[in-house]
C-alpha cells in the first residue's frame, strides 16, 4: 500500500498543474482579450476621429460652395437689376428713337445741311436729352454675370436707340452725311429678331424703333431665366454669338462715325 500516497501526491501534483495551467491560460486569454479589446477601442476611437475630421471638411467644403454660390446668386441679382437699369436710363433715346421713326432722315439731313432754322426744329425736339449724361458703366460691369443672350439682347436695344441719337446729332449739326451704318442696324435687328424680317424689309429703318418693345420684352425673359437658374442651350449661346457679332460691328463703327462727327 506504500503506492498509493505516492499515487495520490502524483494526482494531486498532476491536478495542481493542470488548474495552475488553466488559470495561465485563463490569464492569458483575458490578458490578450483585454489588450484586444483595448487596441479595438483605440482603432474605433481614431476611426471616428477621422469621420469627424472628414465630416468636418466635408461641411466646411459644403458650407463653402454654398456661400459662394449665395455670393454668385447676389452678383447675379445686382447685375439683373444693373441691365435693367441702364434700359430705363435710355428712356431719353428711346424718346429719339421714337421721333426718328417718323422722320425720313436723307431729306430731313438735306433741308437741315441748308437751312439752321430747320436744325433748330430737331435742336428743340433733342434738348431734353444729353448724350454726354448717359451713364451705362453699370450695365458694361454685369456683362459676366449675365446670359450671353440677355447681353445679346440688351446690345440690339442699345445699338437701336444710340443709332436714332446719333442721327438726331447730325440733323441738329446740319450735316449732310450719313454716319449712322443703316444697314448694319435692320442687319443686327434681323439677327436678334429672325421673324420680324419682313416686317423690317417692309418698313426699312423705321421698323427698328417699334421692336424696341419685343426686345425689352426678350430680355425681361432672359433675365428671369438667370433669376430662376435656367441654364442656356447650344442653340441660345449660337444666337447669342450672332447677334452679338453684328451688335460689337455697328456699336465699333457708331464710335468711328461718332469721331468723325
Amino acid at each position: 500500500m506504500d503506492w498509493i500516497p505516492s499515487i495520490t501526491t502524483t494526482s494531486l501534483l498532476g491536478v495542481a498543474i493542470w488548474l495552475g495551467k488553466n488559470a495561465v491560460l485563463e490569464r492569458l486569454k483575458r490578458s490578450i482579450q483585454h489588450e484586444f479589446n483595448e487596441k479595438l477601442e483605440n482603432l474605433r476611437a481614431d476611426i471616428r476621429e477621422k469621420e469627424n475630421q472628414i465630416e468636418a471638411l466635408r461641411s466646411g467644403a459644403l458650407s463653402g460652395v454654398q456661400h459662394r454660390q449665395a455670393a454668385l446668386y447676389d452678383r447675379r441679382l445686382q447685375a439683373t437689376e444693373d441691365i435693367w437699369s441702364a434700359v430705363n436710363s435710355m428712356a431719353g433715346a428711346k424718346n429719339i428713337s421714337a421721333m426718328m421713326a417718323t422722320i425720313k432722315f436723307d431729306a430731313a439731313a438735306k433741308e437741315a445741311a441748308q437751312n439752321e432754322q430747320f436744325r433748330e426744329i430737331f435742336k428743340v425736339m433733342g434738348g431734353a436729352f444729353d448724350v454726354k449724361k448717359l451713364d451705362l458703366s453699370g450695365a458694361s460691369k454685369s456683362r459676366p454675370y449675365i446670359s450671353h443672350l440677355a447681353w445679346a439682347y440688351y446690345s440690339a436695344y442699345q445699338s437701336i436707340v444710340m443709332h436714332a441719337v446719333i442721327q438726331m446729332e447730325m440733323l441738329k449739326a446740319g450735316l449732310n452725311k450719313d454716319f449712322s451704318k443703316t444697314e448694319e442696324i435692320t442687319k443686327l435687328v434681323k439677327v436678334a429678331l429672325p421673324h420680324q424680317e419682313e416686317y423690317i424689309e417692309k418698313h426699312g429703318l423705321s421698323a427698328c424703333h417699334y421692336l424696341l418693345e419685343e426686345l425689352e420684352s426678350k430680355l425681361l425673359t432672359q433675365i428671369e431665366n438667370i433669376l430662376n437658374g435656367v441654364e442656356a442651350d447650344q442653340e441660345s449661346l449660337e444666337k447669342a454669338a450672332e447677334i452679338l457679332k453684328e451688335a460689337d460691328s455697328l456699336m465699333e463703327a457708331n464710335e468711328k462715325s461718332t469721331q468723325e462727327m
